[in-house]
């Protein structure tokens, strides 16, 4: 499975329609950068 770094724009579109989870289903691995992650804690 393929590997993936990802930006707050899919996490915030995904999470809006409860479909978060459908990235586990496409992807080994998830990065997510630092920046993104606060930027999503916000």
């Amino acid at each position: 499975m393929p590997k993936v770094i990802v930006n707050s724009t899919p996490l915030i579109i995904l999470c809006k329609i409860g479909h978060l989870n459908i990235l586990q289903k496409l992807y080994h691995e998830i990065f997510i950068p630092t920046a993104v992650y606060l930027e999503m804690l916000i």
